[in-house]
């Protein structure tokens, strides 16, 4: 993520220095910095995963007994692995029709960009598994934001 951030920050602002004091740019900074960006949203949604801290609300769950937060956390946990799988194969998809196209400045694939959704889908996966096996295995399910790591 840091590296996507720097390569956004240098690529922008010397593009933007560049164009005030020489009137000239780098022609490969919009690409770049866009690429990077869509890694960086990526990869911060996989974090976001692995340490629970996407938005969820917790009201009703709150009142629910260990078992029945449990048995929900495990339904909510199967339904994400359900849509994780469709957005595996779409990206699947998307990634091969995307590597035969390339982008016009760098020529780099322009399925780098949908590479991104396809790693961020799998990661996810792999990660809503293991809290799975995590839970029925007895671990307690977290009810909302926390720094405990699945895979610790």
């Amino acid at each position: 993520m840091v590296a996507c951030l720097v390569t956004m920050v240098v690529l922008l602002f010397g593009n933007v220095a560049l164009r005030y004091l020489f009137n000239s740019g780098i022609n490969i900074s919009d690409e770049v910095s866009r690429l990077a960006f869509v890694w960086l949203i990526f990869i911060g949604s996989v974090l976001a995963v692995r340490t629970h801290t996407h938005m969820g609300v917790t009201m009703l769950v709150e009142r629910f007994g260990p078992a029945a937060r449990r048995i929900s956390h495990l339904f909510c946990q199967v339904l994400i692995l359900a849509v994780l799988c469709m957005w595996i194969k779409g990206g699947w998809a998307q990634t091969q029709i995307g590597m035969g196209t390339q982008l016009p400045v760098t020529g780099l694939p322009a399925g780098l960009f949908d590479l991104a959704c396809l790693y961020a889908a799998l990661a996810m996966a792999l990660l809503t598994l293991a809290d799975i096996v995590l839970t029925l295995g007895g671990a307690e399910p977290p009810l909302d934001a926390s720094a405990t790591d699945p895979l610790s």
